[in-house]
């Protein structure tokens, strides 16, 4: 976790140029609610705009812990893991918090936890679609990420944004 911090940190050291403050600059901070917006709209700004053309989220169901990850026009931004009971709220606090045009949710329905989750989402959000999970956590030289839920959840949310391999409600 610590690591992590640190990263972000250094990271946004690199992006000194976007005023971020409690009170005036781009990016306003009065809240512990506002930091994963701050950081969104910095790494936004960063790449010369206002706001992501698309968000993707995917979501893995392969464990009681499911893991959620947000890309960024195509970067991968957040990964979080959840549970079945907060999987909405979860959810709703990605959508709050990275600024964007578009939106595609994909969660994976390989099993009957995945198929809950679809229609849990379903009903609180609009463009929630069903993906085929097959191979998603399998090694990839296109997805070099190591976790295979991770993984998973981000070959999910790609997918998601593909008409041919996923439906919609």
């Amino acid at each position: 976790m610590i690591k992590e911090i640190r990263k972000k940190e250094e990271f946004l050291g690199k992006l000194s140029w976007i005023g971020i403050s409690d009170s005036e600059g781009d990016i306003p901070v009065n809240n512990e609610d506002h930091v994963r917006l701050a950081i969104n709209s910095a790494i936004c700004k960063s790449k010369g705009k206002e706001k992501f053309n698309e968000l993707l989220i995917g979501i893995d169901t392969n464990s009681y812990r499911l893991t959620i990850v947000a890309l960024g026009d195509g970067d991968l931004i957040d990964v979080r893991q959840t549970t079945i009971d907060n999987v909405e709220e979860s959810v709703e606090d990605v959508i709050r918090s990275v600024p964007h045009d578009r939106l595609y949710i994909g969660v994976g329905t390989g099993n009957r936890l995945g198929e809950l989750v679809y229609k849990m989402l379903s009903m609180k959000f609009g463009g929630v679609r069903r993906v085929n999970e097959n191979r998603t956590s399998s090694r990839n030289p296109y997805a070099r990420i190591k976790d295979k839920d991770v993984r998973a959840a981000y070959l999910i949310a790609l997918r998601a944004a593909s008409d041919s391999t996923s439906t919609s409600a």
